[in-house]
């Protein structure tokens, strides 16, 4: 019997040495790690610095003419949609205009100019001035439309001046930056094709630096604990790092994902004029003054017809929602039909729903349209007229919300006690007392939680917008909603900065008005 402690012994000491050896493990693969993602971040930055400092490096001078090119291109735009000429115009004489906007003397001035010494006012007055007269100087018909033109394309720009200078002011100090700058050279560095293997070591080399450092220390921490500390802190530390190995997967995906798209949506708010590029003019709140207050901004109507869609639909849903799991929770005939019918949005495409009730909007021969003309009323164009848009809007979000509220408000009938119920029958209650005394009151928890998941999701409205009006916000686009309006801040006029500004304040009121929901319920007394 006195044995019996050493043989126990042995399986654990023999366990604590292989534990023992996962620091040696871990010290051994973050430090290689380590050094070789800070040697690649070192050798990242100093090709970085000989493309930077170097005027006659064949890549900076790409990156010059790049970024020269991208630049004049976007004042020329700028300069047509001030002037009311669009680049998609057939006209030949407004494409007089359009094609001859910029000369080769231009061109090479101005590179000189923006990579010399000349004050950023003075190239913007440059910019502008040339620009503006030679818009007007390529009309030299005599005929009366060209005159008309003429006149007016020089008025439009004489008045939008101002503005011109700001914005090639803005421009010239993003060309200059991302011409003499190392990180603006970087930036611009993924739009020139450079060699593949320098490029990503240059383009990422901060990051690799960074999270070279990051292993290295890691690294070098558990290399002092496995090779200086006592076997009982060994233990210790091992016991924090082991459940780490499994959670990192799932940290980097939460991080990659999740954590870094919302960080950097929140920066891309403040860099006015953004580009996917890296490229943004300067810092401030010119993104969200252009979204709530800019010259022919969507964003207040979005906001205003997605106010009126969840003020309309999450109540009406809710209410329908509660009726029909009161009834669906109750042994009623063709419960299983009535179940599937209810249910069938959960497991059916949105598109191919939404594509169904578009026929069934139909104003000739929509099954709706059908449905009332029983009643002798006349035919009612849901997706043509604009007065009907939101009418159309909100039925097709009372069904669609009704599914997943129904069941997790069933998943509350069941959870309340049937003794309440009988109580309340032997003291001869009947069954509409029964339901706002007794299933109402305790069922108010749920319905507190339908109503704020029902109205994040009414915030969010989008797919309904984009499948009932075939792609356009409404008949007369006067169906903007806040997501429409990010999707085309993104996809049609490439305002990144202004879609994640617009995202931040649909954020914003999504987390006022939830609080406000969480508020009152507290307020709530169950009798």
């Amino acid at each position: 019997m006195k044995n019996t402690p050493a043989i126990n012994e042995a399986p654990h000491e023999k366990f604590r040495r292989r534990r023992s050896r996962r620091l040696l493990i871990h010290f051994l693969l973050f430090t290689i790690m380590g050094i070789l993602l800070i040697v690649s971040g070192v050798r990242g930055r100093k090709l970085l610095h000989e493309i930077a400092d170097n005027p006659q490096s064949t890549t900076r001078q790409q990156v010059i003419a790049y970024k020269l090119d991208s630049a004049i291109e976007d004042m020329r735009v700028a300069v047509l949609n001030r002037a009311g000429i669009s680049p998609d115009d057939k006209d030949k004489t407004k494409l007089k205009v359009i094609t001859n906007l910029v000369s080769s003397s231009f061109r090479g001035k101005l590179e000189e100019m923006i990579t010399g010494t000349d004050s950023v006012e003075d190239i913007a007055v440059y910019i502008v001035d040339t620009m503006t007269s030679r818009a007007t100087q390529r009309l030299t018909g005599k005929d009366e439309t060209t005159v008309s033109l003429k006149e007016s394309v020089s008025s439009l720009l004489e008045e939008s001046r101002s503005d011109l200078l700001i914005e090639a002011t803005m421009m010239v100090d993003g060309a200059r930056e991302s011409i003499t700058s190392m990180e603006g050279v970087r930036v611009s560095l993924k739009n020139i094709n450079p060699k593949p293997d320098q490029f990503f070591f240059i383009y990422y080399s901060i990051i690799l630096l960074v999270v070279g450092a990051i292993c290295l220390t890691i690294g070098c921490f558990t290399g002092i604990v496995h090779f200086c500390c006592s076997q009982d802190f060994q233990d210790v530390v091992t016991n924090i790092v082991e459940p780490l190995d499994y959670l990192l997967p799932f940290f980097f995906g939460v991080i990659v994902f999740t954590l870094y798209p919302m960080v950097r949506v929140f920066i891309m708010a403040f860099q006015e004029r953004y580009k996917l590029t890296g490229e943004f003019a300067g810092w401030g709140i010119g993104n969200f003054n252009d979204v709530l207050f800019g010259v022919n901004t969507k964003f207040p109507q979005a906001l205003k017809n997605t106010f009126i869609y969840v003020f309309i639909t999450v109540p009406i849903s809710v209410g329908l929602s509660i009726v029909l799991a009161y009834l669906l929770n109750h042994n009623i005939k063709c419960r299983a039909l009535f179940q599937t019918a209810y249910f069938l949005p959960m497991v059916t495409s949105a598109v191919a729903v939404g594509m169904v009730w578009k026929f069934m909007f139909n104003g000739d021969y929509g099954i709706i349209n059908w449905f009332l003309s029983l009643f002798n009323v006349n035919k009612i164009y849901w997706l043509t007229k604009p007065e009907y848009s939101m009418a159309v809007m909100v039925i097709y979000g009372i069904w669609d919300s009704l599914p997943f509220t129904i069941i997790l408000l069933i998943s509350g009938l069941q959870n309340i006690d049937e003794h309440y119920y009988t109580v309340a029958r032997v003291d001869g209650a009947k069954a509409l007392r029964i339901f706002f005394r007794i299933t109402v009151p305790l069922l108010a928890p749920t319905i507190g939680l339908v109503m704020i998941t029902n109205s994040i999701s009414a915030f969010k409205v989008y797919n309904s917008v984009i499948v009932l009006f075939s792609g356009s916000p409404g008949p007369m686009y006067n169906m903007y909603t806040v997501v429409y309006y990010i999707y085309e801040m993104i996809n049609s006029s490439l305002e990144y900065g202004r879609a994640a500004a617009a995202s931040l304040v649909l954020f914003g009121v999504i987390l006022v008005f939830t609080m406000l929901q969480l508020f009152v319920q507290r307020k709530w007394k169950y009798d």
